[in-house]
């Protein structure tokens, strides 16, 4: 090896050291940093844990089962944790529980108003004295839904689908039961024309079920089949329609639903002589549920005032 060969290498073997150094320069940053990375992910990870717990032990409202649920929801149940049902009063409530992940656990429903729980069902099989609660189970959806026939104000509350995992994994789910109410529009009073349409519509309110009817009254009478009445029903309200109004068609009118509050409204059928009184037409239903005012009461009312003040 001559001297003139180690010359002529020299800056080959420089430039494979070179290459050498950056490579490792490379790779030692690139763990360092990933080191920290991890690091920093599994610190945030630690504290989101730590004050999750802190927050669920400290507010005294969750429980070591729903602790255990948080991690476990995505991989058990289809069913969001914390959801929330509505059911009104005298309705069925119906709350689901689809478990993704079954094997051989038992799933069980337990109500949550007091300590300890109330326990409900375990599996099909109801345990509790209220026959109004029991299981609807559909087995190629994996629901095991709790249904609660006949609501009453006192249902409502939290409830814990829990499957008998180990430990013990839950979700809960919030009943709250409101009170269908039925409203006309324009009461309490209607003031129409002799001779025009009356169009009475009654809707329902915090209603979660269709009614199986709405019964009309007219002053106490039942008039959905009377001649010349039109009833049309749908799922979330109730159309009266009368041709022609005259004065026997004044009075009282209720809308009653099978699972809703009646409502009521007073309707007042003018013939031409009150048809000039101002007052009488400050509500006159021209067929189409907008109230109008005629320019005649307009000069009569001005004349009356004006009259008065000389």
């Amino acid at each position: 090896m001559t001297i003139a060969w180690v010359l002529d290498m020299m800056p080959k073997l420089i430039l494979h050291v070179l290459l050498i150094i950056y490579v490792i320069d490379v790779l030692v940053v690139n763990n360092v940093v990933s080191g920290f990375s991890n690091f920093d992910s599994g610190y945030e990870n630690v504290i989101l844990h730590r004050s999750r717990r802190n927050y669920e032990s400290g507010t005294g409202k969750k429980n070591s089962v729903e602790i255990s649920s948080v991690g476990r929801r995505s991989t058990i149940f289809s069913t969001e944790n914390s959801t929330v049902v509505y059911a009104q009063i005298g309705g069925t409530a119906a709350l689901p529980c689809v478990v993704r992940k079954f094997n051989s656990g038992v799933v069980s429903w337990l109500r949550r108003k007091q300590e300890p729980p109330t326990l409900l069902t375990v599996g099909l099989t109801t345990y509790s004295a209220d026959d109004r609660f029991f299981v609807e189970h559909v087995r190629h959806l994996q629901n095991w839904g709790l249904l609660i026939k006949h609501v009453q104000p006192s249902d409502e509350g939290h409830y814990e689908c829990q499957v008998s995992t180990h430990p013990p994994t839950s979700i809960f789910i919030q009943l709250k039961v409101t009170e269908a109410v039925a409203e006309i529009i324009g009461a309490p009073d209607l003031h129409l024309r002799a001779g025009s349409i009356l169009r009475l519509v009654c809707a329902l309110k915090y209603s979660t079920e269709t009614p199986s009817y709405v019964f009309w009254y007219h002053d106490q009478n039942m008039i959905n089949y009377d001649t010349g009445v039109k009833v049309v029903p749908n799922r979330t309200s109730s159309i009266l329609e009368l041709q022609e109004a005259d004065q026997r068609n004044s009075g009282n009118y209720t809308c009653s639903p099978s699972n809703a509050v009646p409502a009521s409204i007073n309707v007042h059928v003018l013939n031409s002589t009150e048809e000039e009184n101002p007052a009488a037409m400050l509500h006159v239903n021209c067929g189409n549920s907008l109230n109008t005012i005629s320019s005649t009461s307009f000069v009569i009312l001005f004349i009356n005032v004006f009259s008065c003040t000389r």
